[in-house]
């Protein structure tokens, strides 16, 4: 059967909704940013990235001021549908960025505009596009992405945040602990062959995992970590039978899966080939799936 290939089209999620009692989650996750905590962010550090604006200084990203409110805006505009749970974690999610940014060297996109269409929808929008069973291994996740967005989008999904860099790794930890997110695990080392990684079945459960023995995994998502191929080798040895590796890729990636169709002829079939644009912008995308015979 030939793979899909769906025409390049608009996401949209449906009409926004309201929440009740966003204001007092606001202050009870300390929702409003003010001017004088803006001041509080910006780290006393050298160089500066383009246009002028001072590293980290998430206010000078901001066309408004960052409240859990504006937010909900922010997804309305994208046309994206949240809960009001998935609300509260993604503003919480949100303050811990800001909090961390300057010391850890987390990420170089700011202000909750960017943050909101780059980094959440981005990630969290490909478990609408396609079908993902877990449990899903985000190799090379960094400061969470796409794992973390996708764990608060599909509570019951399964996620193994996998990091190697100490300072991500404590960011991770953070963010577990203050989103309670239960259905991730933290796995802190690079993913290699002798990794504990091993083909789930229909049991597979990582809730009890404590760092220690085999890690079950079905599935696998990649964004920006390297080409196709390299990542094919990586988890060729602990993907079971139908198991999805899924990439987030720019629209120009045509020579990866050309190469990486001849190179795993026999081993992997390309599943799912979705050109898409992001929620609201002309931004393209390209979700690759290649599934394990």
């Amino acid at each position: 059967m030939p793979p899909k290939n769906n025409n390049k089209k608009k996401i949209s999620q449906g009409a926004s909704r309201g929440h009740n009692q966003r204001g007092a989650a606001a202050r009870r996750e300390g929702g409003n940013i003010t001017s004088r905590s803006r001041k509080k962010i910006t780290p006393n550090r050298k160089g500066g990235f383009a246009g002028g604006k001072r590293p980290y200084d998430y206010a000078a990203y901001e066309r408004e001021e960052a409240t859990i409110d504006y937010m909900q805006r922010l997804f309305d505009k994208h046309e994206y549908k949240i809960t009001k749970l998935e609300l509260e974690r993604f503003w919480q999610y949100y303050l811990l960025l800001r909090k961390r940014n300057a010391e850890l060297d987390l990420t170089r996109i700011m202000g909750i505009e960017a943050t909101v269409l780059k980094h959440f929808i981005d990630s969290a929008i490909i478990s609408d596009l396609v079908e993902i069973k877990g449990p899903i291994l985000d190799i090379g996740t960094g400061p969470g992405f796409p794992g973390a967005p996708i764990a608060i989008h599909k509570p019951r999904l399964q996620v193994i945040l996998a990091e190697s860099r100490g300072k991500r790794v404590r960011f991770l930890e953070e963010l577990r602990s203050e989103l309670k997110l239960k259905n991730t695990v933290i796995f802190s080392k690079s993913v290699r062959d002798d990794s504990p990684f091993v083909p789930a079945d229909e049991k597979a459960d990582i809730a009890k995992w404590d760092g220690e023995g085999e890690l079950p995994v079905f599935s696998v998502v990649s964004r920006a970590l390297e080409v196709i191929p390299s990542t094919l080798h990586r988890v060729k040895n602990f993907i079971p039978s139908g198991g999805k590796v899924i990439f987030m890729k720019g629209p120009n990636c045509g020579q990866e899966v050309t190469d990486s169709q001849q190179e795993f002829k026999g081993v992997f079939k390309m599943a799912e080939d979705i050109r898409y644009d992001l929620p609201g912008t002309g931004q393209s995308r390209r979700l690759v799936t290649f599934e394990k015979r």
